[in-house]
């Protein structure tokens, strides 16, 4: 996001103008997104953050004109409704259940990736054609696996797929009984023995836990992968995954991602109290210095920014390893980031042709998301025919 922000800053899209951009890790907790959302709706150069709550918000200036994010449904439905309050419009770059796309319970809710309506038709194609009529799925017990369960459950009624089971994990890790639960869907997989394929609606982490258990019980399967955890080079790199099977999975369509390794490459040699994530990789290298490339990705993993505040390691710029940032990205999801600040970017620019935009107060948020609604539906039709026509990609 950064990146691209500082790509339109030194463009002439928005003459006289700088887009500002503040950053809040949601930590995947819903609680936190909403905390951040209602600082975004408080008064523009307020004293204090305090959301003032009127009947008429057509004269009110909230302190952001547009919000990015989140990563997750779950999390998104939580911020949209928030944001609904003064349609302050939000523009997701991975949140794909099929419920935001309803206008009347999110209407200031906008993405620049497809629903999961095309990312389950697209699956059930794909197991009808390869025979494979008999298949188990894991998802999460929140908003987006139940939903897409649900809409998966319907494609696959209409393909003749028939479900064995479904097994629900908790949605977070911290839930005390996530470890009995990925032993009993995993203890389900080898009781059905019909079964040899295994649908996947799970966050990045969940399929980490799952699959390190799996390749313990030797457990070998096809595995089919949603969006949000197939391109992922943690997953990909798990020592052993070879011994799982084949893992074909649905992803994002991506563009060329040469400016954006130029990007990585280059920030380490910018001052990092700029940038707060800069400084804590910079850390996390330095403190995973000794450990050799293949064990890097968990070194790092098992650091949090309290015990790197405790460490106080100081970052070196020769620890920096730019070709390991290069290659853990996910490549759709950095496109589809890009293109969700180019949507507000030219939504922005559309309405500063008549106005001095330089006034904070020259046009109000829900303004900025009229006009992105017309940028973004071609978007969703691009992604979407790539979706039916999917990239499969297979690591084995």
């Amino acid at each position: 996001m950064i990146h691209a922000i500082e790509i339109i800053n030194n463009s002439t899209l928005l003459p006289g103008i700088k887009l500002g951009y503040e950053i809040y890790d949601t930590c995947a907790e819903v609680t936190r997104a909403m905390a951040a959302a209602l600082r975004f709706l408080s008064k523009f150069n307020a004293s204090k953050d305090l959301v003032e709550f009127q009947c008429n918000y057509s004269d009110y200036t909230p302190r952001v004109k547009a919000v990015i994010g989140a990563t997750y449904s779950e999390v998104s439905m939580s911020v949209a409704r928030i944001l609904n309050l003064q349609l302050i419009p939000q523009v997701s770059h991975a949140a794909t259940a099929e419920i935001l796309s309803d206008k009347v319970r999110f209407p200031s809710f906008l993405r620049t990736v497809p629903s999961d309506s095309y990312q389950t038709k697209a699956m059930a194609r794909l197991i009808h054609r390869s025979g494979w009529n008999w298949i188990g799925i894991i998802a999460t017990d929140d908003d987006f696996g139940r939903l897409a369960v649900e809409s998966f459950g319907l494609q696959a009624m209409a393909n003749n797929v028939c479900i064995a089971f479904k097994e629900m994990l908790p949605a977070y890790l911290s839930d005390s009984t996530i470890h009995g639960k990925i032993n009993q869907a995993l203890e389900k997989i080898v009781k059905e023995t019909r079964v040899n394929v295994i649908v996947v609606f799970l966050r990045q982490f969940h399929v980490m836990r799952l699959f390190r258990k799996a390749i313990e019980m030797n457990i070998n399967k096809t595995w089919i992968a949603s969006d949000n955890w197939s391109a992922a080079v943690k997953i990909s790199t798990l020592p052993n995954i070879s011994r799982l099977g084949k893992v074909v999975g649905f992803t994002f369509k991506s563009g060329n991602m040469s400016s954006f390794h130029q990007f990585l490459s280059n920030l380490h040699k910018t001052p990092t109290g700029n940038y707060t994530i800069a400084r804590e990789y910079a850390m996390l290298m330095s403190t995973c210095s000794h450990i050799n490339n293949q064990d890097l990705s968990k070194c790092i993993s098992n650091y949090s920014g309290e015990k790197l505040l405790k460490n106080r390691t100081q970052p070196s710029s020769q620890l920096w390893d730019e070709e390991f940032l290069i290659a853990n990205i996910e490549p759709g999801f950095i496109h589809s980031t890009m293109l969700a600040v180019h949507a507000i970017a030219n939504a922005i620019r559309n309405q500063c042709k008549n106005r001095n935009c330089k006034d904070p107060y020259a046009f109000a948020p829900w303004e900025v998301g009229f006009l992105s609604f017309f940028c973004i539906p071609y978007m969703h039709f691009a992604h979407a025919l790539h979706l039916l026509m999917p990239q499969i990609s297979i690591y084995k």
